[in-house]
């Protein structure tokens, strides 16, 4: 998903919605839950927000503290925030949020690391989403891969990746690696060698990480 650029003033202004309850939101039949989809979106921009600020710092050599410190509170509150809706309308898919609101949805529990736990019950009520069509096989294959790296065990479609002291990444190991590339593909991942081209060159490091000919 790609994210406008905001400024620090505009996180400042929303970062109030950050400690907001779960709504109580009504659905006119056969529409999407504009309001929450509404709060998806907002929250998902004051977490690209936090994370760019955060990456600027970092890239212009100056201290993260601050920033470090914001991007937490963010991503605490997002968690405690999707916890209740989770546990309010279980996976806001497709055809509660559309698929914008329900890939935002994803977007904030990929940053949840802090409590696996409800990462794993997140996965299952994904896992269902997706076997009703009301949300991303993509996502749901990075989320997969998320969970089983935080626990420690092979990842199944090699979305995290792993950096040397280059910089350069590689995926965190996966099962079974010569059929990696086939796994992706039966979720509409491209293959894994282009996936590390894109994240490299993403990061200003595709000449120094290119494989030698």
């Amino acid at each position: 998903m790609r994210m406008r650029r905001l400024s620090a003033g505009v996180v400042i202004g929303i970062a109030v919605v950050a400690c907001a309850k779960a709504p109580t939101l009504h659905q006119a039949q056969g529409e999407p839950m504009s309001d929450l989809r509404a709060e998806i979106a907002s929250r998902v921009a004051m977490d690209q927000a936090v994370q760019r600020e955060l990456s600027d710092r970092i890239q212009a050599g100056q201290p993260i503290g601050p920033a470090s410190a914001r991007q937490d509170s963010v991503f605490n509150a997002n968690l405690e925030w999707m916890r209740l809706v989770l546990a309010q309308y279980g996976w806001p898919g497709r055809r509660l949020v559309g698929d914008e609101g329900s890939h935002g949805a994803w977007l904030l529990l990929q940053h949840a690391d802090r409590d696996t736990a409800l990462q794993r019950t997140a996965l299952q009520l994904l896992e269902k989403a997706v076997r009703d069509n009301d949300a991303s096989r993509r996502d749901l294959a990075y989320f997969t891969d998320r969970v089983r790296a935080a626990e420690g065990r092979p990842q199944v479609y090699g979305t995290q990746l792993q950096y040397d002291s280059r910089g350069c990444a590689s995926p965190k190991p996966s099962e079974e690696p010569a059929q990696l590339d086939a796994r992706r593909a039966s979720v509409g991942l491209e293959p894994v060698a282009q996936y590390i081209q894109t994240v490299m060159a993403a990061l200003g490091r595709a000449t120094q990480c290119a494989a030698p000919k």
